[in-house]
């Protein structure tokens, strides 16, 4: 037991704002949070979310190589007198960890097919209240175990109905999130047919924290690279069902995925052919009605386009639209920080949905360009 009488890795938070519009009322009802994989990009950068939020409590902090080290080793950018977290845990502890009661919502910012693979190593922990994975191992809608609930796919802008009260999430990738939120009013409307292209300019963070000739800094300042160009890459698939699934049609995509030298960001550009001719102002006034109401989705005026300084640390994604070819052409661009509204952010936007909260609460929408 600590020196506060909790179990190892629970932390105690700071009461619930008073300036936070509506904390009160939902003070009754919060999450004890273990993030898996916490010194990863986006477990750090979720942590520093959630250290924001009202309504979570950073509970357990995971990660293999850090094991036994001070929090601080892992958010060197985090206040000790605002936050006192506990020692990072060790991964293979959590069972035990969730057996005492020390936390009842589980994050998973792992890499692709650790965390399905420590859910088999650890099958208690699919006991766990709420989970939200992170990575691609349940974003087709796989069971984690038997007895499991399914994990549903969470894009709220396209399917919030289905995220309200839910028990498992799968967070989208990315470059996903990006080109869904790109075409999303076409796709809904049909307004567009196959085959979409779509090219997309990203961060290197993206590519995670472990070190590659490729991400350095020596390898990637100063130009930018295309790779997995086509349909190599792993996000197609997804991209293919998403389209498929608010068409109703299935489409054939194509994907030019490119890194460049900055930290974090995506810019996306995502063009198919129209059913019918379309011009600018109607291809403008269709994305306008749709996301009008939407908390992190930005339409910008006719003429404007989307640049990653203006998302950069928001969950807002800004879309550009317009047509081409005479209207024979959808040209559809968003911009988002990859690390936000492409994974962290995310997270917590449906983790704000999975405990009926307002879906904005606890997270920014205002960017930070320099």
């Amino acid at each position: 037991m600590s020196a506060a009488g909790t179990a190892p890795g629970v932390v105690v938070k700071a009461p619930l704002a008073d300036a936070e519009p509506g904390a009160r009322a939902y003070e009754r009802r919060h999450a004890k949070l273990a993030v898996l994989g916490a010194s990863g990009y986006s477990g750090q950068e979720f942590s520093r979310l959630a250290l924001a939020h009202p309504g979570l409590e950073l509970a357990v902090l995971c990660s293999r190589e850090h094991a036994g080290q001070p929090a601080g080793a892992l958010l060197p950018g985090l206040d000790p007198r605002v936050n006192a977290l506990p020692a990072v845990a060790d991964p293979a502890g959590l069972a035990l960890l969730l057996e005492l009661g020390a936390f009842d919502t589980l994050v998973a910012c792992l890499p692709h097919g650790a965390f399905a693979a420590m859910l088999e190593e650890q099958p208690a922990l699919a006991r766990v209240a709420r989970i939200v994975d992170l990575s691609s191992d349940f974003r087709n809608g796989a069971v984690a175990l038997p007895g499991s609930a399914p994990f549903l796919y969470g894009l709220p802008e396209a399917f919030r109905d289905t995220l309200a009260d839910a028990t498992r999430i799968a967070n989208p990738g990315c470059y996903p999130t990006a080109a869904t939120l790109a075409l999303l009013p076409a796709l809904e409307s049909g307004a567009i047919s196959d085959p979409v292209m779509v090219s997309a300019l990203s961060g290197v963070s993206g590519a995670g924290r472990a070190p590659a000739l490729r991400t350095s800094f020596v390898e990637l300042e100063g130009g930018a690279a295309l790779y997995r160009a086509g349909t190599e890459h792993a996000h197609v698939p997804e991209m293919a069902r998403n389209f498929e699934r608010l068409s109703g049609e299935a489409m054939a995509v194509g994907f030019a995925p490119q890194l460049a030298p900055m930290a974090r960001g995506i810019l996306l550009t995502a063009t198919a052919p129209l059913q019918s001719p379309m011009t600018p102002e109607q291809a403008h006034e269709l994305y306008r009605a749709r996301y009008c109401d939407e908390p992190f989705v930005r339409v910008l005026d006719p003429g404007a386009w989307p640049e990653t300084r203006a998302v950069r640390s928001s969950n807002r994604c800004d879309v550009g639209v317009t047509t081409l070819h005479g209207g024979r052409t959808l040209l559809a661009t968003t911009a988002l920080d990859n690390l936000v509204k492409g994974a962290a952010g995310q997270a917590i936007q449906n983790l704000n949905l999975m405990l009926s909260w307002p879906e904005d609460w606890g997270l920014p929408r205002h960017g930070s360009p320099w």
